[in-house]
């Protein structure tokens, strides 16, 4: 059913990118994001958008803006940096990490902070995505409470991270280094973080130009991929991998994750 299903929506995605809108030159972005504009913000939409290289940002009067960046910020799939404070609190064991078992819940403690881009309707939206198998989610949680997660979209092996939250110090962190390396392990293409922020720079955050991530994005979504955690322990896989501090730093950093 698995296999059935990653072939449907593989042949789902490849007629939405090959639709109407295939490439995204700075002189068409206005013109779908007024296409886009038109249409109900729905599952659906957020589907086809996503499959253009847009993703939604609710506006201070409510409606929801289709965003294409001339850069998109992306951290490497096989690239990814871990410091050596976060490899102690993750060989810690200290929290039990869990897939997609507190999906809206991870999306509200993401939505509760004085200024928020997550609306409720754009929660609903992405509720009825993880219900539909296209959103997924990696919590933290200790002694019986959610204490940290992340949330995102996932279709084929592209990932986009929308929000984190942690209500435990590093809580946030473990569910990113955790996701991270299921992105690796499954073989994902892409994973996409839209903008620049404080907290992803830690991790190794790269822009790449539109139309290169177009083409890439094309190729990750019509590829089925699974979302497990790796049959290694996260401890193990996490000492594997590079130190922050022995990558060179000529890629460019950037400044808040989920401030957007």
């Amino acid at each position: 059913l698995e296999i059935r299903f990653g072939f449907m929506l593989a042949g789902l995605l490849r007629r939405l990118v090959r639709s109407g809108m295939r490439h995204v030159p700075d002189g068409q972005v206005a013109a779908q994001q007024a296409v886009l504009n038109a249409l109900d913000f729905s599952p659906a939409t957020v589907l086809r958008a996503t499959a253009n290289g847009f993703f939604p940002m609710p506006k201070s009067s409510g409606t929801v803006e289709w965003r294409c960046p001339a850069k998109r910020t992306l951290i490497p799939v096989d690239d990814f940096h871990v410091r050596k404070s976060l490899r102690r609190v993750v060989r810690s064991g200290r929290f039990e990490i869990r897939i997609d078992s507190a999906f809206d819940q991870v999306v509200a403690a993401c939505a509760e902070r004085p200024e928020t881009w997550i609306t409720p309707e754009l929660s609903e939206v992405y509720r009825e995505l993880f219900r539909m198998g296209h959103a997924r989610s990696v919590e933290a949680w200790q002694n019986g409470e959610l204490v940290g997660g992340v949330y995102g979209l996932c279709i084929g092996r592209y990932f986009v991270s929308e929000s984190q939250f942690h209500r435990v110090n590093h809580a946030g962190k473990v569910c990113f280094a955790t996701l991270f390396e299921i992105l690796r392990a499954n073989n994902f293409l892409l994973h996409d973080v839209q903008y620049p922020s404080g907290f992803l720079s830690q991790f190794g955050t790269v822009e790449m130009d539109r139309d290169e991530f177009q083409k890439q994005l094309s190729r990750a979504l019509i590829q089925p991929a699974r979302f497990e955690l790796p049959s290694t322990t996260i401890e193990r896989v996490i000492d594997d991998l590079p130190n922050a501090s022995e990558k060179s730093s000529n890629l460019h950093r950037n400044a808040e994750f989920a401030s957007r």
